[in-house]
């Protein structure tokens, strides 16, 4: 999936009528986990089951309000291609996909063919709103870091007069199959060379480069992390005034 891409209806694009047949038919939260499960072809690792819990309880929601068929096949893909937005990336991404959350919501919420269709309708626009903020958004670090590849940095330095430093030498495994004969043959003990005086100065203007480097490259991380919570604070409260949320509870009190 390319971040660049402009949302589009999806109203049946990863739940089918026969599938939401079988996902009705559920008796229990533990049969509709094993049907969706099943649906998806979900494993016992832990990506899997974070996957599950996500799915179930979309799911959930709609039928908690009566959503029919293609309303509710509707939430689910929007879901779905949002966390695939979310981890498609390890970089913060946060205010743009919010953003995309917004379009593709309003794309399903008007009818006016072939732009847009009236799936869903006010009312729904504003719980999907919330439920959305109180479950996805909420946790957007968590599915993150649970599903985005790791970020790897190896650093390699060279020195002018300093020789290269060579490549590991192999080490046979306890199962190798190969049988090394040892010759017992006196080892002639190699003391280290004591280092000269330059050689020792050089060794400590790396030592003080390398530390002054890790400190500084931690203070920035700290500072991102800091910057990230921050903004996605902001983000909340911004979401919260946009879908009515503090107003809300302001006229609520000036009521008591």
């Amino acid at each position: 999936m390319s971040l660049s891409d402009k949302p589009t209806i999806v109203v049946w694009k990863y739940l089918t009528a026969e599938n939401l047949d079988v996902i009705n038919g559920a008796t229990n939260n533990g049969n509709l986990m094993e049907v969706i499960s099943g649906i998806f072809k979900l494993g016992d690792d832990s990506k899997s089951l974070v996957l599950l819990e996500f799915y179930f309880h979309i799911l959930k929601f709609a039928k908690e309000n009566s959503m029919n068929y293609a309303q509710t096949s509707t939430l689910f893909s929007i879901m779905k291609i949002l966390l695939e937005r979310c981890v498609a990336t390890p970089f913060n991404n946060n205010s743009e996909t919010y953003t995309f959350f917004k379009e593709i919501l309003v794309k399903h919420s008007l009818q006016r063919p072939p732009y847009s269709v009236g799936v869903f309708d006010v009312g729904q626009v504003q719980k999907i709103s919330e439920f959305v903020l109180n479950t996805f958004f909420r946790h957007y670090s968590m599915y993150k870091y649970v599903f985005t590849p790791k970020v790897r940095i190896d650093l390699t330095f060279e020195y002018d007069g300093l020789p290269p430093t060579p490549e590991p030498t192999p080490t046979p495994s306890e199962h190798s199959e190969l049988q090394l004969e040892v010759e017992e043959e006196p080892v002639e003990e190699i003391l280290p060379r004591e280092l000269t005086e330059e050689e020792k100065n050089l060794k400590d203007v790396i030592q003080n480069a390398i530390g002054a480097e890790l400190k500084q490259l931690q203070g920035r991380l700290e500072t991102m992390i800091s910057e990230h919570d921050e903004k996605i604070s902001q983000q909340v409260e911004a979401l919260e005034e946009s879908i009515g949320m503090k107003s809300g509870r302001k006229s609520s009190k000036k009521k008591k």
